[in-house]
């Protein structure tokens, strides 16, 4: 037992091994330590021997509290003296254990007291499985030996005291979320809190009486500290970060991360003290790195729907979101797959970083084993496989020779159902990030939306288009009716009018009659000839767009230069729209330009007309102010065309429409 008070490190530590020391020697199966809990006494550690059952006797007792004179620690606590018991069977109703003890087949029991020198500190009892007569030579001895350890326990409780004030003294430095750090003149270590251990991984014992510079600090920067502390203890002078500045810190393990620092120097007599403030800035930094993150998708996303919006072809907006994809999660490879129906799907869309293979596009895939895009496929959520090692399957063995090791892949969804994926691979062996997924996912759910606006507009410009050609077809007809009808009537009307008014030459009454009302036939068959004209041109429909144009510049009041580069003949709505982008144009010209000279310039290029016509009038024109190139803007864009004014006042008005062929 000395040998035991002598090595132990407390109270605590102590009292197992005390147990065991008694116990072993003595031949004892059972010993327990009580000490005052209030008005009770508890249990506070039991040892149980390699002979003895007693691991219920030892909850028993760790369970029970013990007053003033029940059981063996009660008498002990009550009379101050040591206690023996022959046998549990033969105990009163004082021994509240009794039934457990014989359960544990144990029978005879001594205790003692630990005194120290304010008191009565505790009891140790022993119990044994045989019974034991009373020994008071042995009780004589425990009795002593516990006085050695209540002057032990009461040794380490004053020291207990000490460290606890310590303790106390430390807690608000502790208690701070920041690193404190306290350096000496030389640059050592002095002292450090808790928030220190755990930002840089040394024990404060590591770290005390040891350079910061070679624990804390980068090698890129040391040579810079020294020197800065060595000519401030040399000086007096130096710059202190008083306020936060932010440096790369290092860990225990070598790796470097932000931190923020400032230093203050306590104003305390003898060589100058430091106080370094550091806090770890890798969370905002992370923080920040996600907000660039949302940033770059955002701008991801922008990009991919101002491709959509501006009409691109499907291959090329498919392109442009694997490759968005890809880039966003440091990927290798992205593909994007329509599901075909019968386990097969189309590659739509590939991207590929530097040498790194990819499903072609245009390949169709079967959906078998359980790679990512099959996956997509049976669930319709996001999926992920870190592994393609030993999967089975074909699509999975084409894979893995292309290197692939892992893959996120995320439904496309359009109209409420699975259309297609987007399916990102890599060749490293780490697997994507938690969460990478859910980013494709809120990816392609608004890439989905993209592509399900362009196809409405796709279908809007269809529709609009359709329009247009049967308005065209409408006025074809309207203007062969009027042709062939109503022209035909007038003009045989005004030839028997005439012949009418050759019979009566002898009565000049009915003659002036029949010539007034030949006149007024005459008129009134021109004006249907330019209502004709304006429903729509025969000359357009018959012998094509230039000589309409030349017969709408010989009606023009003003001089009009025409220039046509055309080759063949324009597709007929085409043609028709150019027309009345021509005739709208002249008629604007000659109302409020008040120019002298008009230009028509027509051609044709790259998949494209080209039709302009400018003027030298006071311009000032814009297109909210008639409906006139608000119906020709409705049409132009029908066909996916483009109408563009400019009218600078004073300089003149060009009016140009690009409309595809």
């Amino acid at each position: 037992m000395s040998r035991v008070l002598a090595s132990s490190a407390g109270e605590q530590a102590a009292y197992p091994q005390l147990l065991a020391a008694v116990g072993e020697s003595l031949v004892w199966d059972v010993g327990a330590v009580w000490a005052p809990d209030g008005p009770a006494l508890t249990c506070r550690e039991v040892w149980t021997g390699p002979r003895a059952n007693g691991e219920s006797f030892a909850a028993e007792s760790r369970a029970v509290q013990l007053r003033p004179g029940e059981g063996l620690p009660g008498r002990v606590w009550a009379g101050e003296e040591p206690a023996w018991l022959a046998d549990v069977a033969d105990a009163d109703g004082s021994f509240p254990r009794a039934a457990a003890a014989a359960a544990a087949g144990l029978r005879s029991g001594f205790a003692f007291p630990v005194r120290g020198t304010t008191g009565l500190l505790g009891v140790i009892e022993f119990f044994v499985s045989e019974r034991r007569e009373l020994d008071d030579a042995l009780l004589e001895t425990m009795s002593s030996l516990g006085s050695q350890i209540g002057q032990f326990v009461e040794r380490c409780r004053a020291q207990q005291a000490v460290l606890e004030s310590d303790a106390r003294k430390s807690a608000i430095l502790n208690a701070a979320f920041d690193c404190v750090v306290t350096m000496d003149h030389r640059g050592n270590v002095v002292e450090v809190n808790d928030a220190t251990e755990r930002t840089f991984g040394y024990t404060a014992a590591e770290m005390v009486g040891r350079e910061l510079a070679s624990l804390i600090v980068p090698p890129s920067l040391r040579a810079a500290h020294r020197d800065g502390l060595a000519r401030y203890v040399e000086t007096g002078h130096a710059r202190l970060p008083r306020h936060p500045i932010e440096l790369p810190g290092m860990r225990k393990d070598g790796t470097e991360f932000p931190v923020e620092l400032a230093v203050t120097r306590p104003d305390l007599p003898g060589p100058p003290l430091f106080c370094g403030y550091i806090r770890d800035v890798t969370e905002r930094r992370a923080a920040e790195q996600a907000l660039r993150r949302l940033a770059d998708e955002q701008a991801a996303l922008r990009r991919v729907a101002t491709a959509v919006a501006a009409e691109r072809d499907p291959a090329v907006v498919f392109g442009l979101v694997t490759e968005e994809v890809g880039r966003l999660l440091n990927a290798q490879t992205a593909n994007m797959v329509r599901y075909e129906g019968d386990g097969m799907a189309a590659v739509l869309g590939g991207w590929s970083d530097g040498d790194v293979g990819s499903v072609p596009v245009g390949d169709t895939v079967l959906m078998d084993g359980e790679t990512a895009a099959a996956r997509v496929w049976r669930s319709g959520r996001p999926e992920r496989v870190d592994s393609y090692e030993g999967m089975a399957g074909a699509l999975a063995e084409r894979l893995r020779k292309l290197g692939f090791r892992s893959a996120v892949a995320a439904p496309v969804t359009i109209g409420g159902g699975l259309w297609g994926a987007v399916i990102v691979s890599t060749v490293h062996p780490e697997p994507f990030p938690e969460g990478a997924e859910q980013r494709i996912a809120d990816f392609a759910e608004l890439a989905a939306q993209a592509v399900a606006n362009a196809q409405a507009r796709a279908d809007l410009a269809a529709s609009r288009a359709r329009i247009v050609g049967a308005g065209d077809a409408e006025r074809r007809r309207l203007e062969r009716n009027l042709h062939d009808g109503a022209q035909q009537r007038l003009v045989s009307l005004s030839l028997n009018l005439r012949l009418a008014a050759r019979r009566c030459a002898d009565d000049p009454e009915s003659h002036a009659a029949f010539l007034r009302a030949g006149e007024e036939l005459a008129q009134a068959l021109e004006e249907l000839r330019e209502l004709a004209r304006g429903i729509h041109p025969a000359i357009l429909s018959d012998r094509g767009l230039e000589p309409a144009i030349q017969a709408l510049a010989g009606r023009a009041p003003l001089p009009v230069e025409i220039v046509v580069g055309l080759d063949c003949r324009l597709p007929e709505p085409v043609e028709a729209a150019a027309y009345y982008v021509v005739a709208e144009a002249l008629t604007n010209a000659a109302k409020y330009a008040n120019a002298s000279e008009l230009r028509v310039e027509i051609s044709r290029s790259n998949g494209l007309a080209y039709i302009e016509v400018t003027d030298d009038g006071v311009g000032g024109a814009a297109e909210r102010g008639g409906s006139g190139l608000r119906g020709l803007c409705d049409r132009v864009e029908a066909l996916g065309g483009r109408l563009a004014l400019a009218s600078p006042v004073g300089v003149g008005t060009t009016l140009l429409a690009e409309i595809p062929v």
